[in-house]
């Protein structure tokens, strides 16, 4: 009986210290779920003129980053935007349409540029305005989403603006 109650303490103590130096593993951890989507926007000017052309941020509606306040590009170049949109229930962004408004001018041309994705039947993006200047707007590789809603749920969508200001 003596072994037997001295022996208990001896298991409890090795059981509490083992479980002090246990590493935490959790196999079956399930992926957070995604509440943003991310677009890499690929804006060129092919513009004939000398003049660069500006973007500057007007307005931004549900989106963790909307890139620079002022974007300027120089006749046959191009800069690459980055979008990160917020769908989040915590921040009254579910379902809401996520946009980024940019005056844009060259010259004696100017006009409001719009980047939109939101959800009526369903997930779309459009690119909207300045459709005497846009040559083209086209997301994720061959829809033409310029003044045209694209629908598609990615969470990664690339989109190219052309620009040509004559």
């Amino acid at each position: 009986m003596k072994i037997i109650s001295s022996a208990i303490p001896v298991m409890l103590s090795y059981l509490l210290v083992s479980s002090a130096f246990a590493v935490e593993e959790n196999i079956n951890i399930e992926k957070q779920p995604v509440f943003s989507a991310e677009y890499n926007m690929e804006v060129k000017n092919s513009s004939f003129s000398e003049n660069s052309l500006m973007m500057v941020k007007k307005s931004t509606e549900c989106m963790y980053d909307s890139s620079a306040d002022q974007i300027n590009i120089e006749s046959g170049n191009q800069q690459s935007i980055y979008l990160q949109d917020n769908d989040n229930l915590f921040s009254g962004c579910t379902r809401i349409t996520k946009r980024v408004d940019w005056a844009v001018s060259s010259g004696s041309v100017s006009c409001t540029l719009s980047f939109e994705h939101g959800y009526d039947s369903g997930w779309y993006t459009q690119i909207k305005g300045c459709s005497d200047i846009v040559k083209s707007a086209i997301c994720n590789e061959d829809a033409n989403c310029n003044q045209i809603k694209v629908y598609g749920s990615e969470s990664n969508i690339d989109i190219n603006v052309e620009f040509l200001v004559r």
